[in-house]
């Protein structure tokens, strides 16, 4: 399996969960930022 390097990582924190973001690409597309709020803000909302 090939060794990959990440320049960049964010961690982000709610409550007691706590994310480690390592971005991927950056080619036109969505921010990090958008991506992680859209999965945070789902997981609040009722099922």
């Amino acid at each position: 399996m090939a060794e990959t390097t990440h320049k960049e990582e964010y961690t982000y924190q709610v409550g007691k969960i706590t994310f480690i973001v390592r971005p991927v690409y950056k080619e036109n597309g969505e921010s990090m930022e958008d991506i992680l709020l859209k999965l945070m803000l789902a997981e609040l909302e009722p099922a």
